[in-house]
């Protein structure tokens, strides 16, 4: 759809960018109703060694692939959230942690899959941008009914007071196992498609960073709205790219007007750390988060926002 629209550099932003839009909402689904998992990475990992091995082993075309990794990671979800039905906040953290790095292991030492050599030679998919185009909206409509469904109430129900959901006559453990098997099948998707551009992947890529850095897109953007994921995913993802940009128009900057103190050293300074390499990147990151909780701990939108400015939501019915 989009060949010959966009340049290479261009298009490759905005599929990562919408891939990590979708692993987003991976971790907003089981956050409404009130999990906080670390371990999106590593179902985005069983969705991307899935989806490669349907591809690559057996011959599938990607949509194929793309559903069975979505799939296999959902059912991995379920079996999971078992375990996780009665633990909470740190103790929850430890555990989809402890799961994210299993999966490592299992990706460092299986020759299936290349072991430590990684998985080489992955099929590319040269329509990743169009699923993203179809995905994205079909997740925001999808978690726009569900905000105004009585399961979408339930979810939010536990989110604030699981024993009083429970009184209600709400099941809380079909709720909770449908939140953590839902975000990871979304999140196996998230991978599939990652596997499926870069074309190759080791036990290091889907990383415990990796998971913190989905945690950050809802907590940045705002975890009370659907709208939420959406935006700190983009947010987070395009801030690299714009600093890169400050880094290119800083060189443009006469070298007579840095000949003097501290201009110099201010001038070395901006140019080092605007290269934003990995490490750089989660310097700022971290930075950012640290403000975020001082001066908006919800998020940069929230639902009362959303209200107060009557900002469009979809699903809303007229009449």
């Amino acid at each position: 759809m989009f060949d010959g629209l966009l340049d290479g550099y261009t298009r490759s932003i905005l599929i990562f960018a919408g891939i990590n839009v979708v692993a987003a909402y991976s971790f907003y689904v089981p956050f409404k109703t009130g999990q906080v998992s670390l371990g999106q990475a590593g179902f985005m990992a069983v969705g991307a060694y899935t989806a490669a091995i349907m591809t690559q082993k057996f011959g599938l075309p990607f949509w194929a692939g793309f559903l069975v990794g979505g799939f296999i990671a959902g059912i991995v979800g379920v079996v999971v959230g078992f375990p996780a039905l009665r633990i909470k906040g740190i103790y929850l953290l430890l555990l989809t942690l402890g799961f994210s790095e299993i999966v490592q292991v299992i990706a460092l030492s299986w020759d299936y899959v290349g072991g430590a050599q990684g998985f080489r030679q992955i099929a590319f998919n040269r329509y990743t941008l169009d699923y993203l185009v179809v995905l994205i909206p079909l997740l925001i409509w999808f978690f726009a009914r569900l905000e105004r469904s009585s399961l979408g109430r339930a979810m939010d129900s536990i989110h604030q007071d699981e024993t009083a959901a429970e009184v209600m006559g709400i099941d809380v453990v079909r709720t909770k196992l449908f939140a953590f098997g839902l975000g990871a099948m979304i999140a196996g998707f998230a991978g599939a498609l990652y596997a499926h551009h870069a074309t190759f992947m080791d036990s290091s890529t889907f990383n415990i960073m990796m998971g913190v850095e989905i945690l950050m897109f809802v907590v940045v953007g705002g975890g009370s709205t659907y709208w939420g994921p959406l935006l700190g995913a983009l947010f987070l993802t395009l801030l690299p790219e714009f600093l890169r940009t400050l880094r290119e128009w800083l060189e443009l900057v006469p070298v007579s007007w840095m000949n003097f103190f501290p201009a110099n050293r201010v001038y070395d300074f901006l140019h080092e750390f605007l290269d934003f390499e990995n490490a750089k990147r989660l310097i700022v990151y971290g930075i950012i988060l640290i403000v975020m909780m001082i001066l908006r701990p919800d998020g940069m939108l929230t639902r009362d926002q959303l209200r107060r400015f009557s900002l469009p939501r979809l699903g809303r019915r007229h009449g």
